[in-house]
Protein backbone atom coordinates (compact mmCIF):
# COMPACT_ATOMS: atom_id res chain seq x y z
CA UNK A 1 0.00 0.00 0.00
CA UNK A 2 0.92 3.25 -1.06
CA UNK A 3 2.21 5.97 1.58
CA UNK A 4 -0.21 8.52 2.98
CA UNK A 5 1.54 12.14 3.06
CA UNK A 6 0.16 15.02 5.40
CA UNK A 7 0.78 17.77 2.85
CA UNK A 8 2.71 19.23 0.04
CA UNK A 9 5.80 19.86 2.18
CA UNK A 10 6.17 16.03 2.64
CA UNK A 11 5.51 15.21 -0.74
CA UNK A 12 8.61 17.07 -1.72
CA UNK A 13 10.92 15.54 1.15
CA UNK A 14 9.18 11.78 -0.12
CA UNK A 15 10.30 12.58 -3.84
CA UNK A 16 14.09 13.89 -3.31
CA UNK A 17 14.51 10.81 -0.95
CA UNK A 18 13.46 8.98 -3.36
CA UNK A 19 15.81 10.33 -6.16
CA UNK A 20 13.22 11.68 -8.29
CA UNK A 21 14.99 13.14 -11.33
CA UNK A 22 12.52 15.72 -12.65
CA UNK A 23 8.43 16.16 -11.46
CA UNK A 24 5.28 16.66 -13.68
CA UNK A 25 2.11 18.14 -12.78
CA UNK A 26 -0.94 16.90 -14.83
CA UNK A 27 -3.80 18.82 -13.70
CA UNK A 28 -6.98 20.41 -15.34
CA UNK A 29 -6.94 23.64 -17.50
CA UNK A 30 -9.46 25.54 -14.63
CA UNK A 31 -7.72 23.61 -11.72
CA UNK A 32 -4.17 24.99 -13.26
CA UNK A 33 -5.31 28.51 -12.16
CA UNK A 34 -6.89 27.76 -9.08
CA UNK A 35 -4.09 25.71 -7.32
CA UNK A 36 -1.22 27.88 -9.14
CA UNK A 37 0.15 28.36 -5.47
CA UNK A 38 0.37 24.53 -4.84
CA UNK A 39 2.59 24.29 -8.32
CA UNK A 40 4.40 27.25 -7.04
CA UNK A 41 4.86 25.42 -3.73
CA UNK A 42 6.30 21.85 -5.24
CA UNK A 43 8.71 24.29 -7.27
CA UNK A 44 7.32 22.64 -10.93
CA UNK A 45 8.01 24.86 -13.65
CA UNK A 46 5.55 26.14 -16.17
CA UNK A 47 7.22 23.89 -18.77
CA UNK A 48 6.61 20.73 -16.42
CA UNK A 49 2.95 21.39 -16.11
CA UNK A 50 0.54 19.26 -18.42
CA UNK A 51 -2.95 19.76 -19.22
CA UNK A 52 -5.88 18.08 -19.90
CA UNK A 53 -9.55 19.29 -20.05
CA UNK A 54 -11.87 19.63 -17.02
CA UNK A 55 -13.90 16.94 -15.58
CA UNK A 56 -15.61 14.22 -17.50
CA UNK A 57 -13.44 15.55 -21.00
CA UNK A 58 -10.62 14.13 -19.89
CA UNK A 59 -11.66 10.68 -19.44
CA UNK A 60 -11.70 9.95 -23.23
CA UNK A 61 -9.20 7.87 -25.20
CA UNK A 62 -8.63 10.38 -27.37
CA UNK A 63 -7.24 12.51 -24.62
CA UNK A 64 -5.46 9.59 -23.16
CA UNK A 65 -3.33 9.26 -26.36
CA UNK A 66 -2.79 13.70 -26.37
CA UNK A 67 -1.32 13.12 -22.87
CA UNK A 68 0.77 10.19 -23.88
CA UNK A 69 2.14 12.19 -26.32
CA UNK A 70 3.17 15.08 -23.85
CA UNK A 71 4.72 12.61 -21.86
CA UNK A 72 6.53 11.69 -25.21
CA UNK A 73 7.47 14.85 -25.91
CA UNK A 74 8.39 16.22 -22.57
CA UNK A 75 10.73 12.61 -21.81
CA UNK A 76 9.19 11.55 -19.41
CA UNK A 77 10.63 8.62 -18.24
CA UNK A 78 11.19 6.31 -15.35
CA UNK A 79 13.12 8.59 -13.20
CA UNK A 80 10.37 10.99 -13.23
CA UNK A 81 7.26 11.54 -11.03
CA UNK A 82 4.06 12.44 -12.26
CA UNK A 83 1.54 13.80 -9.96
CA UNK A 84 -1.77 14.40 -10.78
CA UNK A 85 -3.29 17.29 -9.06
CA UNK A 86 -6.62 17.46 -9.09
CA UNK A 87 -10.01 14.94 -8.32
CA UNK A 88 -10.67 12.15 -9.59
CA UNK A 89 -11.45 13.47 -13.32
CA UNK A 90 -7.48 14.34 -13.47
CA UNK A 91 -6.10 10.97 -11.05
CA UNK A 92 -8.08 8.89 -13.29
CA UNK A 93 -7.00 9.50 -16.80
CA UNK A 94 -3.20 11.12 -15.18
CA UNK A 95 -2.63 7.31 -13.30
CA UNK A 96 -4.03 5.54 -16.17
CA UNK A 97 -1.57 7.01 -18.33
CA UNK A 98 1.03 6.64 -16.21
CA UNK A 99 -0.22 3.27 -15.73
CA UNK A 100 0.71 2.35 -19.58
CA UNK A 101 3.14 4.86 -20.69
CA UNK A 102 6.74 2.51 -20.44
CA UNK A 103 4.96 -0.10 -19.40
CA UNK A 104 4.75 2.14 -16.11
CA UNK A 105 6.16 5.52 -14.52
CA UNK A 106 5.68 6.23 -10.80
CA UNK A 107 2.86 8.53 -10.43
CA UNK A 108 1.16 10.70 -7.31
CA UNK A 109 -2.53 11.24 -6.44
CA UNK A 110 -2.43 14.55 -5.28
CA UNK A 111 -6.66 14.88 -4.56
CA UNK A 112 -7.94 17.89 -4.48
CA UNK A 113 -11.47 17.26 -3.66
CA UNK A 114 -13.19 15.49 -0.35
CA UNK A 115 -14.19 12.72 -2.72
CA UNK A 116 -11.04 12.00 -4.19
CA UNK A 117 -9.47 12.60 -0.71
CA UNK A 118 -11.62 9.71 0.77
CA UNK A 119 -12.06 7.49 -2.17
CA UNK A 120 -10.83 7.54 -5.97
CA UNK A 121 -7.20 8.52 -4.94
CA UNK A 122 -6.80 5.40 -3.20
CA UNK A 123 -7.01 1.19 -4.37
CA UNK A 124 -4.96 1.89 -7.46
CA UNK A 125 -7.83 1.95 -10.06
CA UNK A 126 -7.36 4.68 -12.77
CA UNK A 127 -9.48 4.30 -15.64
CA UNK A 128 -11.26 6.29 -18.46
CA UNK A 129 -14.70 6.11 -19.90
CA UNK A 130 -15.44 4.37 -22.99
CA UNK A 131 -18.40 3.84 -25.60
CA UNK A 132 -20.78 6.01 -23.87
CA UNK A 133 -20.01 4.28 -20.32
CA UNK A 134 -18.04 4.81 -17.00
CA UNK A 135 -15.05 3.52 -16.62
CA UNK A 136 -14.62 0.97 -18.70
CA UNK A 137 -11.06 1.00 -19.76
CA UNK A 138 -8.37 1.56 -17.04
CA UNK A 139 -5.60 -0.28 -15.13
CA UNK A 140 -5.34 -1.37 -11.55
CA UNK A 141 -1.72 0.29 -10.44
CA UNK A 142 -0.84 2.02 -7.30
CA UNK A 143 0.59 5.43 -6.89
CA UNK A 144 3.98 5.50 -5.30
CA UNK A 145 2.66 7.98 -2.47
CA UNK A 146 -1.01 9.80 -2.29
CA UNK A 147 -0.97 13.31 -0.48
CA UNK A 148 -4.12 14.35 1.79
CA UNK A 149 -3.37 18.21 2.07
CA UNK A 150 -5.73 19.74 3.95
CA UNK A 151 -5.70 23.35 2.35
CA UNK A 152 -7.40 22.27 -0.88
CA UNK A 153 -10.75 21.44 1.03
CA UNK A 154 -10.90 25.02 2.61
CA UNK A 155 -12.50 26.37 -0.69
CA UNK A 156 -14.61 23.86 -1.82
CA UNK A 157 -18.07 24.86 -3.07
CA UNK A 158 -21.00 22.94 -1.13
CA UNK A 159 -21.99 20.60 -4.15
CA UNK A 160 -18.25 19.01 -3.89
CA UNK A 161 -18.71 18.49 0.10
CA UNK A 162 -21.62 16.37 -0.64
CA UNK A 163 -20.04 14.53 -3.47
CA UNK A 164 -17.47 13.57 -0.30
CA UNK A 165 -19.98 12.51 2.07
CA UNK A 166 -21.38 10.29 -0.78
CA UNK A 167 -18.70 8.32 0.02
CA UNK A 168 -17.74 9.30 3.77
CA UNK A 169 -21.42 7.65 4.51
CA UNK A 170 -21.07 4.41 2.45
CA UNK A 171 -17.65 3.41 4.03
CA UNK A 172 -19.77 3.81 7.56
CA UNK A 173 -22.56 1.56 6.02
CA UNK A 174 -20.65 -1.21 4.82
CA UNK A 175 -18.00 -1.20 7.52
CA UNK A 176 -17.67 1.77 10.10
CA UNK A 177 -21.07 2.74 12.37
CA UNK A 178 -18.73 5.12 13.88
CA UNK A 179 -18.28 7.38 10.74
CA UNK A 180 -22.24 7.76 10.76
CA UNK A 181 -22.33 8.29 14.24
CA UNK A 182 -19.93 11.25 13.91
CA UNK A 183 -21.63 12.60 10.78
CA UNK A 184 -24.84 12.42 13.47
CA UNK A 185 -22.91 14.84 16.00
CA UNK A 186 -21.56 17.46 13.63
CA UNK A 187 -23.17 20.59 11.83
CA UNK A 188 -23.00 20.87 7.98
CA UNK A 189 -20.92 23.91 9.04
CA UNK A 190 -18.47 22.38 10.81
CA UNK A 191 -17.36 18.52 9.59
CA UNK A 192 -14.54 17.69 11.25
CA UNK A 193 -12.56 16.42 8.10
CA UNK A 194 -9.57 14.37 9.51
CA UNK A 195 -11.55 12.88 11.78
CA UNK A 196 -13.82 11.48 8.71
CA UNK A 197 -11.14 11.22 5.89
CA UNK A 198 -8.86 9.13 8.53
CA UNK A 199 -12.03 6.69 9.17
CA UNK A 200 -12.91 6.30 5.73
CA UNK A 201 -9.45 6.02 3.71
CA UNK A 202 -9.13 3.26 6.89
CA UNK A 203 -12.02 0.98 5.45
CA UNK A 204 -11.14 1.52 2.00
CA UNK A 205 -7.05 0.70 2.76
CA UNK A 206 -8.75 -2.18 4.69
CA UNK A 207 -10.68 -3.57 1.67
CA UNK A 208 -8.41 -2.93 -0.90
CA UNK A 209 -5.23 -5.01 1.26
CA UNK A 210 -8.13 -7.65 1.74
CA UNK A 211 -9.00 -8.10 -2.25
CA UNK A 212 -6.17 -6.76 -4.14
CA UNK A 213 -8.00 -7.83 -7.35
CA UNK A 214 -11.31 -7.25 -6.59
CA UNK A 215 -12.82 -10.36 -6.89
CA UNK A 216 -14.52 -10.72 -3.44
CA UNK A 217 -15.09 -8.73 -0.22
CA UNK A 218 -13.75 -5.56 -1.89
CA UNK A 219 -17.17 -5.63 -4.17
CA UNK A 220 -18.63 -4.06 -1.50
CA UNK A 221 -17.09 -0.90 -1.51
CA UNK A 222 -18.90 -0.35 -4.83
CA UNK A 223 -22.40 -0.29 -2.61
CA UNK A 224 -24.86 2.75 -4.23
CA UNK A 225 -22.51 2.48 -7.44
CA UNK A 226 -24.66 -0.20 -9.57
CA UNK A 227 -27.59 1.86 -9.36
CA UNK A 228 -25.50 5.45 -8.70
CA UNK A 229 -23.34 4.77 -11.98
CA UNK A 230 -26.18 4.29 -14.28
CA UNK A 231 -27.94 7.52 -12.83
CA UNK A 232 -24.81 9.27 -13.49
CA UNK A 233 -24.30 8.26 -17.16
CA UNK A 234 -28.33 9.20 -17.72
CA UNK A 235 -28.47 12.61 -15.79
CA UNK A 236 -25.10 13.74 -15.74
CA UNK A 237 -25.07 14.60 -12.10
CA UNK A 238 -21.91 14.52 -9.64
CA UNK A 239 -20.55 11.01 -8.91
CA UNK A 240 -21.13 11.21 -4.95
CA UNK A 241 -24.52 13.14 -5.61
CA UNK A 242 -25.38 9.52 -7.55
CA UNK A 243 -23.81 7.16 -5.09
CA UNK A 244 -25.99 8.69 -2.55
CA UNK A 245 -29.41 8.07 -4.67
CA UNK A 246 -27.68 4.47 -5.81
CA UNK A 247 -27.51 3.81 -2.00
CA UNK A 248 -30.75 4.92 -0.95
CA UNK A 249 -32.46 2.40 -4.20
CA UNK A 250 -30.16 -0.53 -3.18
CA UNK A 251 -30.85 0.04 0.06
CA UNK A 252 -34.97 0.28 -0.77
CA UNK A 253 -34.37 -2.70 -3.29
CA UNK A 254 -32.62 -5.21 -0.26
CA UNK A 255 -35.20 -4.16 2.70
CA UNK A 256 -37.90 -5.37 0.04
CA UNK A 257 -36.15 -8.48 -0.65
CA UNK A 258 -35.59 -9.00 3.20
CA UNK A 259 -32.21 -8.74 3.68
CA UNK A 260 -31.66 -5.45 5.13
CA UNK A 261 -33.59 -3.95 8.34
CA UNK A 262 -36.04 -1.15 6.94
CA UNK A 263 -34.44 0.97 9.79
CA UNK A 264 -31.54 1.30 8.16
CA UNK A 265 -32.63 3.06 5.26
CA UNK A 266 -34.83 5.56 7.40
CA UNK A 267 -32.16 6.23 9.51
CA UNK A 268 -29.86 6.92 5.95
CA UNK A 269 -32.78 9.48 5.36
CA UNK A 270 -32.23 11.11 8.22
CA UNK A 271 -28.57 11.57 8.98
CA UNK A 272 -29.22 13.18 5.01
CA UNK A 273 -31.44 15.84 6.16
CA UNK A 274 -29.12 16.47 9.09
CA UNK A 275 -26.56 17.27 6.88
CA UNK A 276 -28.27 19.03 4.56
CA UNK A 277 -28.35 16.73 1.91
CA UNK A 278 -31.89 16.62 -0.61
CA UNK A 279 -31.11 13.96 -2.92
CA UNK A 280 -33.57 13.99 -6.21
CA UNK A 281 -35.42 10.10 -5.58
CA UNK A 282 -37.39 10.27 -8.68
CA UNK A 283 -34.11 10.14 -10.85
CA UNK A 284 -34.36 6.54 -12.83
CA UNK A 285 -31.04 4.46 -14.26
CA UNK A 286 -29.77 3.63 -17.14
CA UNK A 287 -30.53 -0.10 -17.37
CA UNK A 288 -28.12 -0.41 -20.37
CA UNK A 289 -25.72 0.75 -18.31
CA UNK A 290 -26.45 -1.22 -15.42
CA UNK A 291 -26.06 -4.30 -17.95
CA UNK A 292 -22.37 -3.10 -18.33
CA UNK A 293 -22.11 -2.70 -14.99
CA UNK A 294 -18.66 -4.68 -14.24
CA UNK A 295 -20.14 -6.54 -11.36
CA UNK A 296 -22.10 -8.17 -13.81
CA UNK A 297 -21.43 -12.11 -15.27
CA UNK A 298 -23.64 -14.20 -17.07
CA UNK A 299 -26.92 -12.45 -16.76
CA UNK A 300 -26.62 -11.61 -12.55
CA UNK A 301 -24.99 -8.87 -10.51
CA UNK A 302 -22.65 -9.67 -7.49
CA UNK A 303 -24.58 -6.61 -5.70
CA UNK A 304 -23.03 -5.38 -2.52
CA UNK A 305 -25.89 -5.48 0.37
CA UNK A 306 -25.71 -3.72 3.81
CA UNK A 307 -27.79 -5.79 6.20
CA UNK A 308 -27.25 -3.35 9.24
CA UNK A 309 -24.82 -0.34 9.92
CA UNK A 310 -21.15 -2.30 10.02
CA UNK A 311 -22.47 -5.31 8.60
CA UNK A 312 -22.41 -6.02 4.38
CA UNK A 313 -21.77 -8.61 2.37
CA UNK A 314 -21.72 -9.43 -1.24
CA UNK A 315 -25.17 -11.32 -3.06
CA UNK A 316 -25.01 -12.85 -6.15
CA UNK A 317 -28.66 -11.98 -7.84
CA UNK A 318 -30.61 -11.47 -11.65
CA UNK A 319 -30.04 -8.45 -11.89
CA UNK A 320 -34.17 -8.16 -12.45
CA UNK A 321 -34.44 -8.42 -8.88
CA UNK A 322 -33.14 -5.33 -8.41
CA UNK A 323 -34.12 -3.17 -10.92
CA UNK A 324 -37.87 -4.45 -10.44
CA UNK A 325 -37.36 -3.15 -6.90
CA UNK A 326 -35.94 0.26 -7.71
Amino acid sequence: MPPILASLAELKSFLQKAGTERTYVVTSTELAGILGWAIEELEVPQDRVILIPDQEKAKQWSEIETLLKAFREKDIDRSCAVLALGGGSVGDPAGFAASIYLRGVPYVQVPTTLLSQVDSAHGGKTGINFAGYKNQVGSNTHPIAIVLEPRFLSSLPEARITDGLGEIIKAGLISDPSILKALSRMERSALDFPLLIRKTVAVKRWYVKKDPEETGVRQMLNFGHTVGHAIEAKHHITHGTAVIIGMLAELKATVAMGYTKPEVHERLEALLAHLAIVPDTTLTPDTDAMQKDKKMHGGQISLPVVLKEGKSKVIRMPLTELTNRI
